[in-house]
């Protein structure tokens, strides 16, 4: 029959009979073994002498949507080995199934390959679907009694932090770069876990790393021998903050040059759209004013207290705050002005202005009209978003809403670029000359010519040379022009890159790096939010390893 070699051992299975139940969609077969023997578990002697017989039930592979169960008759032997402890044995199938299952070994194959894929609801979904009748538990049960892949020791190691929660709980990371292969997660962040860890594996050379003061800890006392490697790209990611305290004081400059470049880039005779909207009312600049002289009152006394000696967690336990804005507070030396929402410049208006200005300059200007036309295109957003933005091309006119022309008036221009912020521009500034657009070479030439930011900007370009081209025998003129620049965010910064001269020294020098970590984040995170946060440690560690 065809059956016959479809089952999981034909050499050591013979199929009796069958029943199909089309009601329930189950296919039914009875095997029996046909082992004329059998080994004993403990002493591993065979034995002939059959003691009974019994029938095993056992989850098959579905067979065209039909859910597959075996009813195997197998056997129980006499062991025949004076002094074994074990009289009486059932005969093993190892290819069928493990003992004790209760299904048969390709079926858990197929389970275990959709757990490591997928975890346990995603895995019982798509089970369903396939016809496995199989529940998550049952899954994530299978899963973790798959062995773990023998760690090689690494030569090479690069370590990195990761979100648990974010801002609440982190782990670490290990990677061997060589490699390229995921070696373990650890439970925390902690220097002494590191170490622990570091320690089983003496025959480390090198720890790629970003400058953290933690594992910079961990590390020299774990792997004392090791190279310490500092990453570059966290280099300049945590220089690009130093830039951008630097330049935030400087808003009003960086408004000018934005403006500046806005009017540069219109066409001749066009009108450049730059006013706010509106103008704020008298009661919200007041309520904005009383809220500024209360954040510097606060400011005042953060740095009074920190001058007492005070620390960071004492005092932002005094004054109210929280650590990390005590943290920015400390970092600057003048008053940071707010710079408006983080969202500033983002609008569901956005696809939609080219449409609107097109209108606008043509003469349409009626807001209810243009409004039920966007909405037609997709547009999600509230009527006084749109009433917003054609009141602000009609202010760039010097007009008044409702007020048409008798002459026609010049067009309204509104450039797609977002306004240049601090970040921004600390972005602009430190991107790759052969990536900038024109118009953006023009906008940091103009930056360059302000002398209030102009000595920033020379630093922070050179630093980034120096890290990318690896031009270490510059790094040391450059901390002592930093150190010497009277600007205080480049001189904590260039203090601390002394107090990690070695591992800054090996990053600028040598090609490793943690950009191979940084993938295998990216990767950790697409498994985690698939299992939404339930999964401990250990599980989430078993499938990553598998995995990869």
């Amino acid at each position: 029959m065809f059956i016959q070699p479809l089952l999981p051992d034909p050499t050591q299975l013979h199929l009796e009979s069958w029943e199909l139940n089309r009601a329930t969609q189950d296919l039914q077969l009875t095997v029996t073994s046909t082992q004329r023997q059998a080994i004993c578990p403990l002493c591993q002697q065979t034995s002939h002498r059959v003691h009974s017989r019994y029938c095993r039930s056992l989850q098959d592979l579905p067979c065209v949507g039909f859910a597959l169960r075996l009813q195997l008759q197998v056997r129980k032997f006499f062991c025949l080995t004076p002094g074994c402890k074990r009289r009486i044995f059932t005969e093993r199938l190892p290819q069928v199934a493990a003992p004790w299952s209760r299904r048969t070994e390709r079926l858990a194959k197929h389970l275990i390959a959709i757990a490591v894929e997928l975890g346990g609801k995603a895995g019982e979904r798509l089970g369903q679907q396939l016809g496995y009748r199989i529940r998550d538990n049952t899954l994530l049960s299978l899963f973790a009694r798959v062995p773990l892949p023998a760690i090689r020791p690494p030569t090479v190691l690069g370590v990195d932090d990761f979100a648990f929660a974010k801002r609440q709980s982190y782990g670490t990371i290990l990677v061997d770069l060589e490699r390229q292969r995921l070696i373990a997660l650890l439970k925390d962040r902690e220097a002494n876990t590191l170490a622990q860890w570091l320690e089983q594996y003496p025959g480390i050379e090198a720890l790629s790393r970003d400058r953290s003061a933690t594992y910079r800890s961990g590390m020299n006392q774990g792997a004392p021998q090791a190279m310490q490697i500092a990453d570059r790209f966290h280099l300049l990611q945590n220089f690009t903050q130093v830039l951008e305290q630097t330049l935030s004081p400087h808003t009003a400059v960086l408004d000018a040059v934005d403006t500046a470049q806005r009017l540069a880039d219109a066409p001749d005779g066009a009108t450049v759209m730059i006013a706010p909207a509106t103008s704020p009312q008298l009661d919200a600049q007041q309520r904005a004013l009383q809220k500024r002289a209360q954040r510097l009152k606060t400011y005042q006394k953060v740095w009074r207290l920190h001058q007492q000696g005070w620390s960071t967690g004492a005092i932002a336990k005094k004054v109210k705050l929280s650590s990390r804005t005590v943290q920015h507070y400390l970092k600057t030396t003048s008053f940071p002005e707010r710079q408006g929402r983080s969202d500033r410049g983002r609008s569901l208006l956005n696809p939609y202005k080219p449409y609107l200005l097109e209108q606008y300059n043509q003469g349409h200007r009626q807001v209810k009209v243009l409004f039920r036309e966007i909405q037609k295109q997709g547009y999600g957003g509230s009527y006084m978003t749109v009433s917003r933005y054609v009141r602000q091309l009609a202010q760039a006119q010097g007009m008044r809403l409702r007020q048409y022309p008798s002459h026609r008036m010049p067009a309204v221009v509104d450039s797609p670029r977002p306004p240049l912020t601090p970040k921004r521009a600390a972005f602009l500034v430190l991107r790759r000359a052969e990536t900038l657009q024109a118009d953006e070479k023009q906008l940091l030439q103009r930056l360059v010519e302000q002398s209030e930011v102009a000595p920033a900007i020379t630093l922070a370009q050179a630093f980034a040379q120096i890290v990318r081209q690896r031009q270490f025998e510059q790094f040391d003129g450059w901390l002592e022009r930093a150190e010497a620049s009277g600007l205080n965010p480049f001189i904590r910064f260039a203090r601390s890159l002394r107090d990690d001269y070695d591992a800054v020294k090996a990053g600028v020098t040598f090609t490793a790096s943690n950009g191979q970590v940084e993938g295998q984040i990216n990767r950790l995170k697409m498994l985690k939010r698939q299992m939404y946060g339930r999964a401990g440690v250990e599980l989430l560690e078993r499938r990553f390893l598998l995995a990869s």
